[in-house]
């Protein structure tokens, strides 16, 4: 059986966990925490979740991981059929991480840690996030998903990803990204209405409390 390594606050677990969902695979979660020790280093080289491990060993970096479920797994698709649209798919996943998700995560310490962030950071991530916006409008076309009629694997990356952008950007700048974001609550009410949405959303919400304390010990 396929192990899943990672906690419920990841988001980037959580993504792993709605293709895993979507594609009706049986796994078992193992609770494990990013490290760098060496015994974890072996599976996940760079020390994150989430981490899968198969049968023939492990895999980490989550668009790794969707792109091995959609190879091994091809039943359940959670990409689209043709090339190109497969490829539009990626650019979403993509754009979605690097330039909303990846700009937003530096301001996670002084917005969801209860630490700093210092002036700098906060005057080089907005520009980015402006274009990760720009770039999202282009490319997606909400009918309620960003590809269309059907959920593929970047709109399980915008369910964990939106939410949390929103929350930085509201409470940096008191800017309502998402107002800026084409159709972005028909997109969202209609991840949440799948009732693993909603139990992966309720379990990160319940260990959130038990993060921080362990983050704040250290």
């Amino acid at each position: 059986m396929l192990k899943l390594h990672g906690f419920a606050v990841s988001n980037y677990f959580n993504m792993v966990r709605m293709a895993l969902a979507a594609k009706g695979l049986e796994y078992e979660v193992v609770k494990t925490f990013p490290s760098q020790e060496a015994h974890w280093l072996e599976k996940s080289p760079m020390g994150k979740v989430p981490c899968l491990e198969t049968a023939q060993g492990f895999i980490a970096e989550t668009q790794a991981i969707v792109q091995f479920l959609e190879d091994e797994y091809p039943d359940t698709p959670i990409l689209p059929a043709s090339s190109y649209e497969r490829a539009r798919a990626r650019q979403l996943m993509h754009t979605i991480e690097l330039y909303l998700e990846l700009p937003a995560r530096r301001l996670f310490p002084g917005v969801l840690f209860g630490r700093h962030n210092e002036a700098l950071t906060i005057e080089e991530v907005r520009p980015v996030l402006e274009k990760g916006v720009r770039a999202l409008n282009h490319l997606s076309n909400c009918g309620p998903y960003l590809m269309g009629g059907t959920p593929y694997a970047p709109d399980y990356m915008a369910l964990f990803t939106l939410p949390l952008v929103q929350q930085i950007a509201r409470e940096t700048y008191g800017w309502d990204i998402l107002a800026e974001i084409n159709d972005s609550g028909t997109l969202l009410a209609a991840l949440n209405s799948d009732e693993h949405a909603q139990r992966f959303n309720a379990e990160s919400r319940a260990e959130m409390a038990e993060f921080l304390a362990g983050l704040n010990a250290k």
